[in-house]
């Protein structure tokens, strides 16, 4: 019997109330995807469910996300490196450790100065 391939992408289910994901392990393999990937993007979403979205997001020097918004409230974190995100008519600059923390649907592009690694959490809207 073959074995299956597991996908590079994954939802964890969320079952008990604590939830523990290996965020370095993540960081790693993103990282190694990354380069190899012409958009110089790549992301893992560790939770999906009810109203939280968590994805681990690997942009590559000069790697972008732009014109992107989303349904909830939202926090990027910067793990690893050093992007420039525009928001509300601001560009922010976050580096290693830098946390910013924005309204629902409030547009957004990121830019990746160098290889980077962001921590994105989004509490979306009630159905």
């Amino acid at each position: 019997m073959a074995e299956k391939k597991k996908s590079a992408t994954k939802l964890r289910p969320v079952e008990g109330q604590v939830h523990e994901f290996p965020v370095l392990g993540e960081m790693t393999g993103l990282l190694q995807r990354v380069r190899a990937n012409k958009s110089k993007r790549t992301e893992s979403s560790l939770l999906k469910t009810g109203p939280f979205r968590i994805t681990v997001v690997a942009l590559d020097t000069g790697g972008q996300l732009q014109d992107h918004a989303v349904d909830g409230p939202f926090t990027v974190q910067c793990l690893l490196g050093r992007v420039a995100l525009s928001i509300g008519g601001r560009e922010h600059r976050l580096t290693t450790g830098d946390v910013l923390v924005a309204e629902a649907a409030m547009p957004h592009d990121i830019s990746a100065e160098e290889a980077s690694v962001l921590l994105v959490t989004v509490a979306a809207a009630g159905p």
